[in-house]
């Protein structure tokens, strides 16, 4: 199926190819717990997904590993897609909230358990927000 997406005010547009949606991912990480998103239930692959067409509109917040991309929107600040991985070459996982059609609340959801996966102190980094470029510091992300 085709579905569409847009965050609040409608300036982030997105749309991704998958199976019929029947279910939905909460994951209750520290962010994760915080935002209170309905994921999809898996990553979309990147052929299947396509982003906001301009990252200007865009903020990412980075941090942990620095490998999940979490964008979202500069003038309303919605989260509306996890891009996995750099350039998101390891697929998308989007805040279904965002999908057109779609009421997340009434899928059968599942919860991701990010609580128990370790958390990476580095020095100096209280945040991982970068508004001046929605791609990120793409060159020293670690896994």
């Amino acid at each position: 199926m085709e579905y569409k997406a847009r965050c609040h005010c409608g300036r982030v547009r997105f749309s991704f190819r998958s199976p019929e949606i029947k279910t939905g991912k909460r994951c209750n990480c520290s962010l994760c717990i915080r935002r209170g998103a309905v994921l999809s239930w898996t990553y979309i692959p990147a052929a299947d997904f396509t982003p906001h067409h301009d990252l200007r509109d865009l903020g990412v917040y980075l941090w942990n590993e620095k490998v999940l991309s979490n964008y979202f929107c500069k003038t309303c600040g919605i989260f509306a897609y996890i891009g996995d991985g750099e350039n998101a070459k390891d697929g998308y996982r989007v805040n279904l909230g965002c999908v057109e059609g779609l009421d997340p609340l009434a899928l059968e959801i599942s919860i991701i358990d990010g609580n128990a996966l370790p958390v990476i102190e580095e020095p100096g980094s209280a945040t991982g927000f970068n508004s001046s470029n929605p791609e990120g510091p793409l060159s020293d992300r670690k896994r």
